[in-house]
């Protein structure tokens, strides 16, 4: 199958996709972005909403699903938009190949298309159902045609007493390369907890790590004495790993990796987040700095 993205539109063909995980539970789903297209000719104020999930790890995914599946914001989203799921950890070789096309990397990414297939907006996480109220009113009132969306947000919202105002990165329109990677911000624009070492040594020992660098998706087990057996997937789906390395707290209390085997490199030492039940790790406390996640079993 190919597929182009020309002056901001998806041009798809009409291949068949393997059948996707359900992310949104309770939506109008088609199997392919090509079938929801065509759904759309009878029913032009629609758009087709892309979701970007993935069926394995990802807390941020599973609390982005949580607001979009509640009554409240289900029952304004539904008569709106044809959903196409796309799992990130799983994806067959078509879906592979949107995923490569709007180079998507991490997951939640949520993707709008007008009935011409061009893209409209984008969302990378919605935290509230109130992010979630306010970026359907912007996409299915088309407010994208005449205003950007943090400047919709300003003028038609007052979010005093919240605690936290949408961020304007949530929503980008056009056909530009956008960056879906979480920044530490985004993590302290929630309530977080920065673990200490005393905090890391009673959390970790014994404990499977699931975490994602931007290439691959990685299972480590953090044993007691320090080794780390360790197997792992590309994200590209093109090549596996499995090799041992180690894992120490330091005096700091940064929690540091040491793995060197079949292509993954992670060799570092981070500072711990805790954000609910997910967890992320930073090089240091800069705002634009880019996290990654893990979570624990």
């Amino acid at each position: 199958m190919k597929l182009r993205l020309f002056a901001g539109a998806l041009l798809l063909a009409l291949a068949p996709f393997a059948q996707a995980f359900v992310f949104l539970g309770g939506y109008e789903e088609a199997p392919t972005v090509a079938a929801a297209l065509e759904r759309l000719k009878a029913r032009p104020e629609k758009h087709v909403l892309i979701y970007f999930g993935m069926s394995r790890f990802s807390e941020a995914d599973a609390e982005t699903r949580a607001v979009l599946t509640s009554d409240k914001v289900r029952d304004q989203w539904r008569p709106n938009y044809v959903v196409v799921n796309i799992d990130l950890y799983a994806p067959s070789k078509e879906e592979r190949e949107i995923i490569d096309q709007v180079r998507v990397s991490w997951a939640p990414v949520l993707l709008f298309l007008d009935n011409a297939g061009k893209r409209v907006a984008y969302a990378r996480r919605l935290y509230t159902e109130r992010d979630a109220l306010l970026l359907n009113e912007f996409v299915s009132r088309r407010e994208y045609a005449m205003s950007a969306f943090a400047k919709y947000a300003g003028q038609n919202f007052n979010y005093v007493g919240a605690g936290r105002m949408v961020s304007p990165v949530l929503v980008a329109t056009g056909a530009e390369r956008f960056d879906d990677r979480p920044r530490l911000r985004d993590v302290k624009a929630q309530k977080y907890e920065h673990l200490d070492g005393a905090a890391l040594k009673k959390l970790l020992p014994g404990k499977r790590m699931f975490k994602e660098n931007q290439d691959w998706f990685l299972e480590l087990d953090l044993k007691e004495g320090k080794s780390m057996p360790a197997t792992g997937k590309r994200k590209d789906g093109r090549g596996e790993m499995k090799g041992t390395g180690v894992w120490y707290i330091t005096k700091k209390g940064k929690l540091c990796l040491e793995l060197t085997s079949g292509g993954v490199d992670e060799n570092w030492c981070r500072h711990v987040f805790r954000v609910g039940e997910g967890y992320y790790v930073s090089k240091d406390q800069r705002p634009d700095r880019l996290v990654y996640r893990f979570s624990l079993q």
